[in-house]
């Protein structure tokens, strides 16, 4: 995303491919990866990297394209050198989109686990689910839900506690 954001060689070669890759979710990726690396852990890391690596992504460019033309001339301006105009200008002015995508890409993560044990895997709270629905046990699905619950909500509020953290400088408007 910061290459792409920074770069419009590379974003001109990169952006076509990734928009249409991106089109796809991450649920209709399972049964091709299923084929290609089997249900074992392998299926869970992929997944979830698929399921991350868009929002991530997205968010950065979109960050970095918001940023305002004036800013990177004032930097030209003091005489910034390429990794002070990262640190100092980009990576600030584009941290809440790249903050919102991380945010998007965990619980995406997170729910492209879930579903990945409720579709193939032997242990986990998605295979857990689908015992209870096997054995006739709603007590085990409700807890299985509840956890689920419960884990995205306590990621998305670690999450937020480190946005507001990394972004004191920002003031709320009211």
């Amino acid at each position: 995303g910061i290459g792409m954001g920074l770069s419009r060689t590379l974003r001109a070669y990169l952006y076509p491919s990734f928009s249409v890759v991106s089109q796809f979710p991450v649920l209709g990726w399972i049964p091709l990866l299923i084929i290609f690396v089997g249900i074992d852990e392998a299926l869970k890391i992929v997944a979830i990297s698929i399921a991350v690596v868009v929002p991530v992504t997205i968010g950065t460019l979109k960050g970095i394209d918001g940023i305002p033309a004036a800013w990177l001339e004032v930097a030209r301006v003091y005489g910034f050198r390429p990794m002070q105009v990262l640190t100092r200008v980009v990576l600030p002015a584009a941290a809440p989109s790249l903050f919102t995508g991380l945010r998007q890409a965990v619980m995406q993560a997170w729910l492209s686990l879930v579903f990945v044990e409720l579709l193939a895997s032997s242990e986990g709270i998605g295979y857990l689910i689908v015992w209870g629905r096997q054995l006739s046990q709603p007590d085990l699905v409700v807890a299985g839900m509840a956890v689920i619950a419960t884990v995205g909500m306590l990621l998305d509020a670690a999450l937020r506690a480190v946005e507001s953290r990394m972004q004191r400088w920002r003031r709320a408007a009211f």
